[in-house]
This record gives C-alpha cells, sequence and structure tokens, in this order.
C-alpha cells in the first residue's frame, strides 16, 4: 500500500493511528507497530491456522505471531485495502501475501481486522482471515 493510499484512509483519529501502524509494518517497522500498542493488548488470530489463539502483550505478539511470519514465510506482507472507524473500533478489509518457505506455495488470502482503541491505543486486536487459503500454501 502505498504512502498516498494511506493518507486518503485517515479520517478520524483511530484510523490515523492504524493506518500508520500498517505504514510501520509495510516498512519493515515492527518495532514502531508494536509499541504503539497498549501493554495488555489482546492479539486474536483466527483458529485454524497453527499459531491462532490469543497473545496478551507486545512481546506475545511479537514472538507468537511477528516472528512467526517472518521465519516462515517468504515476501509475507498485509495489505490494508480500506479502513473504517466507528467511534473506538477501526475496521480494516484488505489480504495477506507471501509464499511459504517449507511449502514455495504463494498465497493471497483476505482479512478483516478489527482493532479497539481506547484513548487512541489499540487494545484489542483480531483477524478474521481465510484460513482455507493460508492453510493450503502450508501443506
Amino acid at each position: 500500500m502505498s504512502g498516498s493510499r494511506i493518507t486518503e484512509l485517515r479520517e478520524t483519529a483511530n484510523e490515523a493511528v492504524v493506518a500508520g501502524m500498517y505504514l510501520d509494518l509495510a516498512e519493515g517497522n515492527g518495532e514502531a507497530l508494536l509499541a504503539t500498542l497498549s501493554p495488555q493488548i489482546r492479539w486474536t488470530v483466527t483458529a485454524g491456522l497453527p499459531y491462532g489463539g490469543t497473545y496478551v502483550g507486545p512481546d506475545a505478539v511479537a514472538s507468537n505471531v511477528f516472528a512467526r511470519f517472518t521465519t516462515e514465510w517468504v515476501d509475507f506482507a498485509v495489505i490494508p485495502d480500506e479502513l473504517f472507524g466507528v467511534r473506538d473500533v477501526v475496521l480494516a478489509l484488505g489480504h495477506y501475501v507471501g509464499q511459504r518457505r517449507e511449502t514455495g506455495k504463494a498465497m493471497r488470502a483476505r482479512f478483516v481486522h478489527v482493532w479497539r482503541m481506547e484513548g487512541r491505543v489499540p487494545v484489542e486486536f483480531e483477524t478474521i482471515a481465510d484460513t482455507h487459503t493460508m492453510v493450503a500454501a502450508m501443506s
């Protein structure tokens, strides 16, 4: 996602925070994204994936989610296409892309991300993803 597209997505303060985190991720700055999260963030990954579950705190997210994406996938990317903010919730519609290291299979899977905010700080995150497409690339 280009920087200009992210700028277009920034309509509310919460959307701006979320758009900034996606930009950090796209630029390879996962540390900045993690620093934006609440220390008590509840991060839920869709059941059906090997790393599915709920992780609490940025360190748990880094080791159980981000580290796996970088070690198990080649050119893994999280690409938000649209952001929608309503009060303290931001929804992101987009897709994951990457190639599984173990199998060499490429994938492009749709997602919905649900960000719950308190005072412009993400306190909960949930991904609802096309697990079938992701798991197919894993096997």
